[in-house]
């Protein structure tokens, strides 16, 4: 008897947390959607999250800023976090227009609902501000910035603003003659002519076929041409001028295209590697203090032969061997910097260096946190564009039905989800930037190192990280199609930018997709051959036999 009212008692305490739960799921559905569909609680989520990603881009800049730029160039570094934080904001718009369109009731008819933000008027002013920002402001920010020290305050201004004009003018004038010549969406239809009867035909509905059409008079019209049930159809296009910001908007992720399919393709695989490298590699305890001014004397060596380097090659002719001395001259200042930089951190000094040299070491830490989670997003990212986006039929939803799954649990679980995996691909494809930035052609000219990052490097990687931000949305709102069906940004990518006249064919082809999908197998095979990644730098002494 005490067994049975035992399990008794188990089942009521069981039923009892299934209901609470129950309670708690319709109670968050009601903190997230409403009959109107207008939420407080939406807006102080986006406040806070907008607030956090300032934060972040803020913390950004001074870890990589340079000693020489500190407390001073404030114009620029004003431009480099409001653009960064504007391509993160860019980014997670997209979850936040999805949470916008959920918040009404589903018994409301979309036209009939009050939003609690205006999406479309909120993507508009995103990127019409990219536009703004990558097109004329960082470019003026970067010309004046780079001008001549002798120059005076009036002629840097006017330079800077000859240049970023003659730039913009070449800009517009190739996106108003694109638009005015090929400016056209292109839908393909399918023709159905429907002939007319009298309206006495409504008394009789009970034994009209419904399957049957009302054939034209015409007699050269065949059954195909009126009836929507049959297995053939006669094929049209419908042709229509596309507006002209969603023009600009479809350029702009074209050319986002181009960057993004390089830099995602690259970090999507060599960020999680590149993180458990740290990891794997990172000191295990603080050097002596005598190993410090060793390495400290070695340092300066290094610096006052190149100095002695660079005042050699001011007196030579600047002929193909002097470049290419010059160039090798940058990568040994680079890594001189970098050697520097780090030797600080496994040596901290002051009275915080106990808690300094704790949290460095926390850093691996969340690095090893970082690349696990990393390898898990990656693989699914990857099985998401194979099965869900390359095949002309998708072969499962995948993460769509993920999404809607932790809907079904808690409201909020897969709007938030849906975040996470946008804000990956931005964080992928900025680590694929920031790595690539002393090895490819002309970004290495600008690159981006921890602790010596000149502000000139943050405001043109800032530029590429903007240009890439309406590519990395157009991205995700063709993955996530189920899930984001509905929302104001899918009005744009999704029914005019991918049938544009002479862009539908690279996204109908997946050109795109291809090319990122071979960038990231040819990441994975270099960095299989490449090898584990120690933290311990090179016998510096190598760096000094090179000119010839």
């Amino acid at each position: 008897m005490d067994s049975a009212f035992a399990v008794v008692e188990a089942m009521q305490v069981a039923a009892a947390g299934m209901e609470g739960s129950r309670d708690l799921v319709h109670q968050g559905r009601e903190l997230l959607s409403s009959a109107t569909g207008f939420n407080w609680f939406l807006i102080l989520v986006a406040a806070v999250v907008s607030a956090l990603v300032l934060a972040g881009c803020i913390y950004l800049l001074v870890e990589y800023q340079h000693p020489e730029d500190r407390n001073q160039a404030w114009v620029p570094k004003i431009v480099v976090v409001i653009s960064m934080t504007l391509a993160i904001w860019t980014v997670l718009l997209f979850p936040l227009d999805v949470a916008n369109t959920r918040a009404c009731a589903q018994s409301i008819s979309p036209s009939a609902c009050t939003y609690t933000l205006p999406m479309h008027q909120l993507w508009y002013a995103c990127f019409i501000s990219n536009l703004v920002l990558v097109f004329l402001i960082i470019p003026f920010t970067l010309f004046f910035y780079e001008s001549d020290s002798d120059y005076t305050f009036c002629q840097k201004v006017k330079g800077s603003l000859m240049w970023t004009m003659g730039f913009l003018v070449f800009i517009v004038l190739i996106i108003v003659i694109m638009y005015l010549l090929i400016g056209y969406v292109v839908y393909p239809t399918q023709q159905l002519t429907s002939g007319v009867r009298s309206m006495n035909v409504l008394k009789n509905l009970a034994s009209f076929n419904s399957s049957a059409c009302i054939k034209p008079l015409k007699s050269n019209q065949t059954e195909a041409s009126c009836s929507a049930f049959s297995t053939t159809f006669r094929s049209s296009s419908w042709k229509l001028r596309v507006s002209l910001p969603v023009y600009i908007i479809a350029i702009q992720s074209v050319l986002g295209w181009l960057v993004f399919l390089v830099f995602a393709g690259v970090g999507l695989v060599a960020g999680p590697i590149d993180w458990l490298q740290e990891f794997l590699g990172r000191p295990k305890a603080v050097i002596t203090k005598s190993e410090y001014m060793r390495r400290g004397q070695i340092i300066a060596q290094r610096a006052k032969q190149i100095m002695n380097m660079l005042t050699m090659m001011r007196r030579g002719e600047r002929d193909r061997r002097w470049r290419s001395n010059f160039q090798k001259v940058q990568r040994e200042v680079a890594l001189l910097e970098e050697d520097e930089y780090q030797l600080e951190r496994v040596f901290p000094q002051g009275e915080d260096g106990q808690v300094r040299w704790v949290l460095f070491m926390l850093g691996f830490y969340v690095l090893a946190v970082m690349a696990v989670v990393g390898f898990c997003l990656t693989c699914m990212w990857i099985a998401q564009i194979i099965a869900y986006m390359l095949p002309p039929v998708p072969l499962s939803p995948l993460l769509n039905e993920m999404f809607v799954a932790l809907d079904g649990v808690f409201p909020l679980f897969g709007v938030l989800a849906f975040a996470i995996f946008c804000l990956y691909l931005m964080i992928a494809a900025m680590k694929g930037n920031f790595m690539l930035g002393l090895n490819f052609l002309v970004i290495k000219l600008y690159p981006m190192r921890p602790g010596a990052t000149m502000m000139s490097s943050f405001l043109v990687n800032t530029a590429l990280i903007l240009l890439m931000a309406p590519a990395i949305v157009q991205f995700c709102a063709q993955a996530f199609a189920v899930y984001a069906d509905g929302t104001s940004i899918f009005d744009v990518f999704g029914n005019q930018v991918m049938y544009l006249i002479g862009l539908r064919y690279i996204y109908n082809l997946n050109i795109f997709l291809y090319a990122m999908l071979a960038i990231c197998l040819l990441t994975a095979i270099f960095l299989a051959f490449r090898g584990k990644k120690v933290w311990k730098r090179r016998n510096p002494m190598d760096a000094y036999a090179m000119i010839d």
